[in-house]
This record gives C-alpha cells, structure tokens and sequence, in this order.
C-alpha cells in the first residue's frame, strides 16, 4: 500500500483524540515555588529578590520533588519556564507531566533567569509539573506557562547543496530525497551489527511486519589504533553494501579508538574490560586533542592522520560500491565522555573541521552526507560543514514523547537552515505525538540489543510492541520496502516507489507457494481481527507483511478486503482468468 506523507499542520485535524487549538499570548500563568508540593528535603528559602520572597531548594537528594499543579486553558503546545539559579554552576535538572518525563532545562549558575523548556503539549484541564533531580543544586522561584510560538514553514524548506561539491550522483539523489520529503515523512532507522539478518531486524519484522529503511553501522573496528590492540576486523562495510542491494540506507558513526600508546593501564573502571576496549572514552586515555590540533603533540597528530586514512579506505569503498552514507563522525562531542570532546569547543570544532576536509578533498571521499551530532550551539562548527544535525535522546523507559522541546532547540544551532534527525534513541516515539508535536524529525535510529532484543527475541523493556507497531504501520513512517528506487531516482521524485517484486504469488495469502481456499479464509479471518497482521508466521488467524501483499489482488495497492477474498474464490471456480491485478 502506497504511503501518505506528512503535511504536519493538515494532520492535526485529522487526530479527533487530540486537536489543538490557538492559544493566545495573554494567557501567561505564573505558579510560586512556595506554593508547589514539596518531597524529600526541600526547603522553602527566604529570597529578597525573588517574586514572593521565597524560593524552593536545594535538589540536594535522590528523592526531592518539587510539583507544581497547572491549569491549563486549552489544548496547545506551551512552554515551561522555570526562573531559578544554580548553585555554583550550571545545572541540568528533569521535568515530568503527570508522572511521565518530558525533557530537561538548564539553569544558569548565580542569579536568577529564566531556564526554558519548549512546545510541551498540554490538554485542557489541570496537570502535575515536576522538578526532579538531575543534578539537583538549583533553587526555584516560579514556574510561568505560556503559550509557545509555531514553528514556521520556512524551517523545514532546507536546501539540498550538499557541504562537498563535488558529491557523487547517489549521494545527491538521496540527500534531495531527504530535503524534498523533511517534514513530510520520518524514516525508520535501526542500528543493527548484523544487517539484515540481524537480531534486531528480525525482532521488528516479526512485531510490525516492516523492516527499517536506515541501517545504522560503526566504523569503530576499522581503526588501525584499535586494529593494533587486537580488535578484529569489521565486516559493517560489507553489511552497508549488502543493505544498500536491497535498496536501504546506510548511516555510520565512528568510536574512535585513542592510540594505544595514550590508553591507561589496567582496566576501565566501569566493566572490567581492557581499557582499549573503550578506548574512545575520555575516562579510558590520555589522549589530548588539544595539544594534537595545535601542533604541541605531533606523535598524536602522526596517530590521528593514520586513523583517519584507514577509514577513509572504507568509505571510498563504500563509494566504488556506490552507496551514499549519512556520516555521523565525533558524535555527542559537549558531553565530553568521548576524547573527541574532552578539551572543549575549540579544539573539537578543528577536528572536526579538519576530519572533512581530509575526508573530502585529501581522500576523495565524496559519497558522504555529513551529520553532525555535537549536541551543543557552542560546538557546531558552521553551516559549510554541516549537511544535517542530528540528536541522540535516550527517554525513559515507555516514554514516547517526541521530545518537541528538543527539536525547538536545535533550529537555533544554524537558524533553521539543517535538516534535524534523531540520529541515536532508545525508545521509539509514538507517530501519534510527533504528528500532534510537530516535530519533524527526518528520521529515528533506535540503538541495538537491549532496547530491541533481549535473547534474540523483541523486548518490550524499551518500547512496548503496540507503540513499535503503530509506528512502523503508520502511513507518515517510511520502511524498507517504501523508498524509491534508487536506480532510477532523480533529485525532485519525492514519491516512494515499491520495488518490484518478480517471485509474488497473487492470492499465496499464507506464502506456502500455492493459491487455495484456505488463503481466501484466511482473509476472511484475519480482516476480523485487528491484532491479526504482521505476526511471526501466517496461520489460521494470522497474515503476515508478505502475505499482505500477495493477497492484495483487487484494486492492489488498496489493502486487503473482502473483495480479495472474493477474487480468489473467482479464480479458483474458473470465473476469473488469472489473479494478476494488471490482468483482471
């Protein structure tokens, strides 16, 4: 079945559970902090300054709460501003709505201001606000709810000039492809060692009858650092190229390995293992990159140059094979957990900069999208360097927010001119909430093992199978099986076109390579249960994704009805010539 895209504005008014309504900017409401309910040890402090005199803190322990109880005029996205002040420092500190998280704010350390979290969507009525400690050591003098400001069209039309020129002709088609559809579909993506055959791949196929459009892979055992220590050989290459034959999307994130020469003796202090084996952890080397860029360590810099052309031998194999990669190199760089990131902005933004520029025009490597993934305004590196930006958000278990306030934060990194991915997530978002959100993401990447699988099989630790189910099943997500062909692709053909499929068997409802009465029941029964498609396995009461699509003989590309059912009784009583839909 051909796919819809998303036109989000339109299809707010198609969602009857949830429709939003214009909320005009007088309806600031202010809460005092002395007023909210108050757990743990928390302690109303007398405050000259502040709007009642008194502020709430410290956020010193685990268990202290702070909850503020709104009333909220009418459905719409507001933001949430908290005025507060950190002690001795910056602070990060979670909100949740009526129990469940939505997002973090950043109070700014010494005096009051205003910490902002933006476009939560509120219904009418009254809702639980809660501070909860992250970092804790804040004090809080109000909360003030106000309607948030629409996000304007202009953001999402992106211009598809790539940062290199000189780009190969897939890898433009496929970014034009990106921009042409940016706010108009979200592409599924999943990280997965083993490709197509991969645990996770089969886990989702199994809940949702869909496999991922996005393949996500790691240059990381490509490094000659990490090679030198021991690390086996990757085959991720030769998993994107097998991906790409079957028309998917490649992304690549690199852990970059330290040298060997700078990772700490013993083992990391975390998991036991040898240091080199996280060895892209700044807790794990001494690697300075600092010192590196600005030419005090030039053995490093002899280190870093030899890395950096041993992955671009990979790349430019990718390129021979013809597949186009979204490239996400140094990611999450603010955090500071990776080397890349530990010397602060300066330092990292030369790397990176160098990196393209060493990639692009030393090593030729022309088939990369570059995705940066810094994670902070003060890091990006500029527009000439930045084809997307992406984001990597791990939510509470079973929270699947669209994380709206995020979204509304990254436009400002380089004004609305990128595109923005979800380029790392834990729980897959409810389409639902992204629809009602707004937030156009270009695509999702749900990391690998645990928060898909567990023993081989689909987990439901993460993301429970009805929300992973809606959201693969949805009109707006794109899947494998719905991007064009990208052999005969042109930038500007933004319709997704299926890709032939020459082994069907029209009216083989339960693929077992034959076209009986009981494929024509198991229509019938499955269309009377709603829970019935996309399992592991036709049988009796069950249909799956491919026998969805053999069984879909009348009007095909409707979807499977009755009027299947009853063609395929047609043809087998003779009425009916053959089951072809072109051959009716």
């Amino acid at each position: 079945m051909k796919k819809k895209t998303i036109t989000f504005a339109m299809a707010l008014t198609f969602m009857s559970q949830f429709t939003l309504f214009p909320v005009h900017a007088e309806n600031n409401m202010i809460y005092e902090a002395e007023d909210a309910a108050m757990t743990g040890t928390l302690e109303n402090i007398s405050e000259s300054g502040a709007s009642g005199g008194k502020v709430v803190g410290k956020f010193s322990e685990s268990d202290d709460v702070l909850t503020f109880t709104v009333d909220i005029p009418a459905n719409g996205s507001y933001d949430l501003i908290f005025n507060s002040m950190g002690y001795g420092g910056d602070k990060t500190n979670k909100v949740s709505i009526d129990g469940e998280y939505v997002g973090t704010f950043v109070t700014k350390a010494d005096e009051y201001n205003d910490a902002v979290l933006s476009k939560v969507i509120l219904t009418s009525g009254k809702h639980e606000v809660s501070i909860t400690k992250s970092w804790g050591w804040i004090a809080v003098d109000y909360l003030k709810v106000q309607p948030a400001e629409a996000i304007p069209e202009s953001a999402y039309q992106v211009s598809d000039t790539l940062s290199d020129k000189d780009a190969t002709a897939e890898t433009k088609a496929l970014f034009s492809y990106l921009c042409k559809g940016y706010g108009e579909q979200v592409l599924s993506g999943q990280v997965a060692d083993e490709g197509l055959q991969s645990d996770e791949f089969k886990a989702i196929y199994d809940v949702t009858g869909k496999k991922p459009a996005i393949l996500g892979l790691d240059m990381m055992d490509y490094t000659p650092s990490r090679n030198a220590l021991g690390a086996k050989l990757s085959e991720a290459v030769d998993r994107a190229i097998d991906f790409h034959e079957e028309n998917g999307i490649i992304t690549f994130c690199w852990h970059w390995n330290a040298p060997g020469s700078y990772i700490k003796s013993g083992t990391d202090e975390e998991n036991g293992n040898p240091r080199w084996w996280g060895g892209f952890y700044t807790r794990n080397s001494t690697f300075d990159i600092e010192a590196v860029m600005n030419g005090t360590d030039p053995e490093g810099k002899e280190y870093l140059d030899k890395d950096i052309e041993g992955i671009a031998k990979q790349l430019n194999r990718l390129q021979e094979a013809g597949v186009p990669v979204l490239w996400r190199p140094l990611h999450e760089a603010s955090g500071g957990w990776f080397w890349w990131g530990a010397k602060g902005a300066d330092a990292y933004k030369k790397l990176y900069k160098y990196l393209h520029d060493q990639l692009t025009n030393k090593y030729g490597c022309h088939n990369l999208i570059w995705v940066w993934n810094g994670q902070n305004p003060d890091w990006y590196p500029g527009d000439e360097y930045v084809d997307i930006i992406g984001e990597d958000l791990y939510l509470d278990k079973h929270v699947y927010s669209a994380s709206a306030a995020k979204f509304s934060e990254i436009l400002e990194y380089s004004g609305g001119k990128k595109m923005i991915a979800l380029t790392e997530n834990g729980v897959v978002f409810d389409i639902d909430n992204v629809i009602a959100a707004g937030t156009k993401w270009a695509w999702f990447n749900t990391w690998n093992k645990s928060y898909i699988t567990k023993n081989g099989e689909f987990s439901d630790e993460y993301t429970e199978a009805h929300i992973l189910k809606k959201t693969y099943q949805s009109e707006y997500v794109i899947t494998l099986d719905e991007l064009p062909d990208w052999d005969t692709y042109t930038p500007g053909n933004t319709e997704p076109v299926p890709p032939v499929e020459e082994d069907r068997i029209w009216g083989d409802a339960n693929c077992d390579g034959k076209v009986l009465l009981n494929d024509a029941v198991l229509i019938m029964q499955s269309l009377g249960n709603p829970d019935a498609f996309g399992e592991n396995g036709s049988d009796a009461n069950h249909i799956t994704a491919d026998g969805m699509k053999n069984a879909d003989v009348y009007d095909n590309g409707s979807g499977i009805t009755n009027q299947d059912a009853l063609q395929i009784q047609s043809y087998l009583l003779n009425i009916t010539e053959t089951l072809e839909p072109d051959k009716k």
